[in-house]
């Protein structure tokens, strides 16, 4: 795994610009680095309203997508949400577009908090107002919605809440300054996703939200060793009943198949308003 992590590593990513958008920044809020990436270059509405949930919830949001084009109609739509908005080319999947982030907008570091996300879940399913105020009581440095113990035990990385003292740190910056342009996703998990909780975890608390053990302890699964389940894939039908997980994987309709139909079933006995005609979006 030593040879994955370091074949296929590349130029890094042109950025074709970096642009405000209509929302000043408010540095008593937390920001959001949100990557997202279309093939058809579309933003979708799912994406929207995952957006205009983070803008009620409380975030300043900064855009980073590696589509290889924005619209015009998007661009200006996107402003109405965003304090800036990056286009940047494909490559390094989310954590080099984080990077770009940190670069662009080096204001972060004014924020009360940075929520590193993207666009790979469908939602939020649920009520999603009070996430910074059930983040900020957490009683860890940097929380994550769940955990896997793919490699190590780590935070998965699609939502990564970082609290005021681990954006300061130097372990942070640090571990940013060395993230390289990977080729492999499987490096990128081992390498990134894993070792930014190895590396930031020898200092800070690490938790999340709606860990394994926990969804573990209420869900009916096979008695399979830990390091094997990703909650999010195997374990999304009970974290959305039993818990009110606020986010569906897009994985699950593209590479489990579970069919929208059976999504809808879940989550309309689920009690959640999410509009499933985003599903077929």
């Amino acid at each position: 795994l030593y040879t994955l992590t370091q074949q296929k590593v590349s130029e890094p990513p042109v950025v074709r610009y970096s642009k405000e958008g209509a929302i000043s920044p408010d540095h008593t809020k937390p920001a959001c680095f949100f990557c997202s990436h279309d093939k058809e270059s579309i933003v979708r509405e799912n994406v929207y309203h995952y957006l205009k949930q983070l803008v009620l919830a409380g975030f300043d949001i900064v855009f980073i997508s590696s589509s290889d084009t924005i619209s015009d109609a998007d661009q200006q739509k996107l402003a109405g949400y965003c304090i800036r908005i990056i286009s940047r080319e494909n490559k390094g999947y989310d954590f080099y577009g984080w990077k770009t982030g940190l670069e662009k907008y080096p204001q972060y570091h004014a924020h009360t908090g940075l929520l590193l996300a993207n666009d790979s879940v469908l939602g939020p399913l649920f009520d999603f107002s009070d996430i910074i105020t059930r983040l900020e009581n957490c009683d860890a440095d940097i929380v994550g919605m769940t955990d896997n113990f793919r490699f190590c035990p780590h935070l998965q990385s699609y939502f990564l809440y970082c609290k005021k003292p681990v954006i300061l740190s130097e372990e942070f910056i640090g571990f940013f300054d060395q993230v390289r342009v990977v080729g492999l996703k499987i490096a990128i998990i081992r390498k990134y996703e894993a070792g930014f909780s190895r590396l930031l975890g020898r200092r800070f608390r690490l938790a999340a939200l709606y860990s394994l053990e926990r969804v573990l302890g209420q869900a009916q699964y096979l008695d399979w060793p830990k390091s094997w389940i990703d909650p999010t894939f195997r374990l999304w039908e009970p974290l959305i009943t039993e818990f009110k997980f606020p986010f569906l994987k897009k994985s699950i309709l593209t590479r489990r198949g579970v069919s929208i139909q059976e999504i809808s079933t879940v989550l309309t006995e689920s009690g959640s308003t999410f509009d499933v005609g985003m599903l077929a979006d």
